[in-house]
């Protein structure tokens, strides 16, 4: 298998605008394909970049397979994360923090061999991400 690059992607169950603005406005991820509308967007790290990141709403997605029902569950299994690895992890967190993202917690690594920092949070469907930079 020759895999060329993989896109994480969020499916949204509650408020697809929500997201799609915590996503541009909070994160300062560019949309590609799509607004804040739905049912699908796609993000780049900058303008004009490739695609790696996309949100679904639900409802569309299990329209359009009708053998996926989507889960009734309404919290966060945590089992599946995105990673959204930074060149400026200070710069970038103070500006997402400035931008009203509710980090859980902040490490930096270096006592344990890494070079990396790393900050938790959640998206407003409460799925856990992760800001990183460093070189793990």
């Amino acid at each position: 298998m020759n895999i060329h690059r993989i896109t994480a992607g969020v499916q949204v169950r509650h408020d697809f605008g929500a997201c799609y603005d915590f996503y541009t406005q909070k994160m300062g991820l560019f949309p590609i394909y799509g607004d804040r509308n739905g049912p699908y967007t796609n993000f780049a790290a900058t303008a004009g970049g490739d695609p790696f990141f996309a949100l679904y709403a639900a409802e569309h997605a299990a329209s359009r397979v009708p053998e996926y029902s989507i889960p009734t569950n309404t919290a966060s299994s945590d089992t599946l994360t995105a990673v959204f690895h930074t060149a400026d992890f200070a710069g970038t967190y103070e500006r997402m923090q400035q931008a009203g993202v509710q980090f859980i917690g902040k490490r930096n690594f270096a006592d344990e061999g890494f070079d990396f920092s790393m900050a938790l949070f959640r998206d407003p469907e409460g799925n856990l991400l992760s800001l990183e930079d460093g070189g793990v």
